[in-house]
C-alpha cells in the first residue's frame, strides 16, 4: 500500500468543496436522525444527529482545520459530544500520516472519486483520547469503500458515480439525500433543529 501524493494538485482536484446530506435509517428502515458533512477548503465539518434508546437526543459536531480541503494537513480538531468539547491538537508524537476519526467521510469521499485508487494507509487519531490506531481505506469490487480501523470493517460505503450514496455502520444506515429539504422532510423537530442551525453555520463562514 502506498500513501496519497496530493501536491502540484488544486484544491478541486484534491479534494473537492461540497456538502453532503444525508438521512439516517435505523435497522428497520426507519428515518431516525440526519448527518451532515462539509469538505470545505479550511474545514472539514461533519454534524450526527441521532435519537438514544432513553428518548433523547444524541449529537456530534465536529470541526477539523486543515489545508486546500486536504484532511491529512490538519493541524486541529473541535469535537463536540452532547454538549461537552474535546479539543484535540496535532503532535510531534502523532504519526506523520494521521487523520482524526471525523474526517474519516472526507477520506472515503476521495477514495469513492478515484476508481482504483490504490488503499490508503494511515492512522486515525481518536479525539476522545489521542491516540492513534491504524487505518485502511480501500475499495472493495467496483461499488463500495471499506474503511477498516485495528483490523476490523468500520464501516462500508456504497458508490455510485463517484459519490458516496449509502454508508453502512453497525446498528443504522447513512443514505444520502439530494438536498437539506430532502433531509428534513419527516424529521423530528429536535433533530430539524440542529440540522439548521448547523447548515446556516456553514452559509455564514
Amino acid at each position: 500500500m502506498r500513501k496519497m501524493t496530493l501536491f502540484g494538485r488544486s484544491r478541486r482536484q484534491a479534494w473537492g468543496t461540497k456538502v453532503v446530506y444525508e438521512r439516517v435509517d435505523d435497522a428497520r428502515g426507519n428515518k431516525v436522525g440526519a448527518a451532515v458533512h462539509d469538505i470545505g477548503s479550511t474545514n472539514v465539518l461533519t454534524l450526527l444527529v441521532v435519537p438514544t434508546p432513553q428518548g433523547g437526543i444524541h449529537e456530534v459536531s465536529s470541526r477539523i482545520e486543515c489545508q486546500n480541503s486536504n484532511p491529512f494537513t490538519w493541524t486541529h480538531s473541535f469535537h463536540i459530544v452532547d454538549g461537552t468539547l474535546l479539543d484535540v491538537g496535532r503532535t510531534d508524537q502523532m504519526p506523520a500520516f494521521c487523520v482524526p476519526m471525523w474526517a474519516e467521510f472526507a477520506v472515503a469521499s476521495y477514495l469513492a472519486e478515484h476508481d482504483k485508487h490504490e488503499p490508503i494507509e494511515c492512522s486515525v487519531i481518536d479525539e476522545s483520547t489521542g491516540d492513534a490506531h491504524p487505518a485502511v481505506f480501500a475499495w472493495s469490487g467496483h461499488d463500495s469503500v471499506v474503511w477498516s480501523v485495528d483490523g476490523a470493517v468500520r464501516c462500508r460505503h456504497g458508490v455510485t458515480d463517484g459519490e458516496i450514496t449509502v454508508s453502512e455502520w453497525p446498528g443504522f444506515t447513512n443514505v444520502r439525500e439530494s438536498d437539506e429539504d430532502e433531509l428534513l422532510r419527516g424529521i423530528s423537530a429536535q433533530i430539524r433543529y440542529r440540522v439548521v442551525d448547523f447548515v446556516r453555520g456553514i452559509e455564514s463562514r
